[in-house]
């Protein structure tokens, strides 16, 4: 029997998505058939009788999940608490060893303590990425604002910061669907 997967997912400007594209390429490779939902314009099928396991994640800006994958949990809640699930967060906090516990906190652990039934077999804190083309000017001022103080003096901002690390991903996501008994 092939596994199944299914990947739901909320992403702002793109970043997060790229992630679940990595993801379910190196599942595939492995045999894993995945189905990948972008939760702001794809609806998540009905029932998840036929995965193996859903992964739930989520891009974070401001503090803050995308509303579309909080608000899939929430409606979902009975039906995942029956199902192998595992959660994922896209952020630039992974990248920063000062700032990463409290990162795992604030978008992972809290988001488990939210939800009782929701008993993932794992997580993952994922580097993010700054593409300052992408964001409008309120946005690129904020953000280029919190990065330039990380910066040595006098190093100019770089238009696209990226803290992905690709082998993380791929680590990840191989050892979680290796893990699911199929």
């Amino acid at each position: 029997m092939t596994s199944k997967v299914l990947i739901c997912y909320g992403s702002r400007y793109g970043t997060t998505t790229e992630v679940v594209q990595e993801m379910a390429k190196t599942a595939e490779d492995l045999g894993v058939k995945v189905n990948t939902v972008f939760l702001k314009k794809e609806k998540p099928p009905s029932s998840f009788d036929e995965y193996d396991l859903v992964i739930i994640g989520s891009g974070i800006q401001a503090g803050r999940w995308t509303k579309e994958p909080l608000n899939f949990i929430k409606n979902n809640i009975d039906s995942l608490s029956r199902t192998k699930v595992a959660l994922f967060v896209v952020c630039a906090y992974a990248d920063d060893p000062e700032k990463r516990d409290e990162a795992q906190t604030l978008f992972l652990d809290n988001i488990i303590e939210q939800y009782p039934g929701l008993l993932p077999i794992s997580n993952a804190l994922i580097g993010g990425a700054f593409d300052f083309d992408k964001y409008n000017f309120a946005v690129r001022a904020l953000v280029k604002n919190m990065v330039s103080r990380k910066l040595p003096p006098g190093e100019e901002m770089p238009e696209k910061i990226d803290f992905r690390d690709w082998d993380q991903i791929r680590h990840w996501i191989t050892e979680l669907v290796s893990s699911v008994a199929f």
